[in-house]
């Protein structure tokens, strides 16, 4: 039986040497800030990548207006991951204003409305194909100085 490329790619576990597995969205809209999940992400991944940029913002004085994006390319997202972005929500409350969750998972629906109110500010979930939309719903009233 011969394997194709696709399947060693699907049954080969991420390299995680020198890359997260939270990647920060590039092209996101001004005063906000977005997050990827791909492959496996573990709490080390929020330490790394999400935490220093969200303590930068809220150091500037502003606040968090986040998207994470959970599609297709995401794997596993540990319970460690969860409970290290929660603890540091706890410890930020008065600096969230929006937060979209953007996945197709249909577990996370529920788990969002729970969610929504332990978590401070807005929070939002998207299907994947509203991707655009949800862009917009955390860049909606934006303040400028």
């Amino acid at each position: 039986m011969t394997r194709t490329a696709a399947d060693a790619l699907r049954s080969t576990p991420p390299n995680r040497t020198g890359s997260e597995m939270l990647k920060q969205i590039a092209d996101m809209p001004p005063g906000t800030v977005g997050f990827e999940a791909i492959g496996e992400v573990d709490d080390d991944d929020f330490e790394k990548t999400a935490e220093p940029v969200l303590r930068r913002i809220i150091a500037e004085g502003r606040k968090v207006r986040l998207l994470y994006l959970l599609g297709a390319r995401l794997r596993e997202y540990d319970d460690d991951a969860l409970k290290e972005e929660m603890k540091f929500a706890a410890r930020h409350p008065s600096a969230y204003e929006r937060v979209a969750v953007v996945s197709d998972e249909e577990w996370l629906r529920p788990a969002l409305r729970v969610l929504s109110v332990l978590v401070p500010g807005q929070l939002r979930g998207f299907r994947v194909a509203e991707l655009q939309a949800a862009r917009s719903w955390v860049a909606e009233g934006e303040q400028r100085t």
